[in-house]
């Protein structure tokens, strides 16, 4: 089924050369001459999204709208894309890029309407539904560390800058990632960074000392670590003084 898709694809895109590019653009007059072919494939794909099995041509159209911001209502909205990643973790339920991709996009529609409800009048809630996302994807990868990193990556700017309430989700899937990691020691360096800096800003001093020095167990010179160990524990000791 995917073969087929992909032939039907090229073969969409050959016959749509022989016309000229304000027959291939129809109506939309936003969409640049270089694009309007697969913008074409992209709407007719839309058009048929419960049809469509080929995760390679829904990819191509999913960039193809995170890339033209403006060719969705409201522009920059990410509809169209959100709406076609939904059906590629439907069919593939392992592809960690799509549902990372779709989280960030949804955490940043509602960013916009916090800042415009106006402009983004549909991104109620979106911050929510990025979790969400992730936690159904977990029950397909529960035995990936990337997945459970890549979650945390994703969702980190957002507790960080808007959500310290996630915080929570972004500790517990650092922590899942590092059991998962075995003898990875580079992963492990990299989450158990992580883990340090994240509690280091919730002020969970004690903890993100723990962590570094548990990324020293594997990496002794670590620069990263010392540094924000050393600072941790000068702190500490100023306050023991005072």
């Amino acid at each position: 089924m995917q073969f087929i898709s992909s032939i039907t694809a090229v073969l969409w895109i050959a016959f749509l050369s022989f016309f000229p590019s304000s027959f291939a653009m129809g109506s939309d007059n936003n969409v640049s001459d270089p694009d309007h072919i697969m913008y074409e494939i992209s709407e007719r794909v839309l058009g048929d999204l419960p049809c469509q099995h080929d995760t390679g041509l829904l990819k191509e159209c999913m960039g193809f709208y995170i890339d033209n911001q403006h060719l969705d209502n409201p522009a920059g909205s990410y509809n169209k894309a959100i709406r076609i990643g939904y059906r590629i973790v439907t069919i593939d339920r392992k592809d960690i890029d799509t549902y990372t991709t779709m989280a960030w996009l949804l955490w940043s529609k509602w960013v916009s309407w916090t800042k415009n409800p106006n402009r983004m009048p549909d991104g109620e809630g979106k911050a929510d539904q990025a979790v969400e996302l992730l936690n159904w994807g977990k029950q397909w990868n529960q035995k990936s560390e990337r997945f459970y990193k890549e979650s945390a990556d994703t969702i980190w700017p957002l507790a960080k800058y808007y959500r310290t309430d996630l915080y929570e989700f972004v500790i517990e899937n650092y922590r899942k990632a590092d059991l998962l990691a075995g003898e990875n020691d580079r992963v492990k360096v990299r989450v158990r960074l992580n883990l340090g800096h994240a509690y280091r800003q919730i002020h969970e001093d004690r903890t993100a000392i723990s962590w570094y020095k548990k990324v020293l167990e594997i990496a002794p010179k670590n620069e990263i670590a010392l540094h924000y160990l050393a600072c941790l524990e000068n702190k500490s000791e100023r306050k023991n003084i005072y």
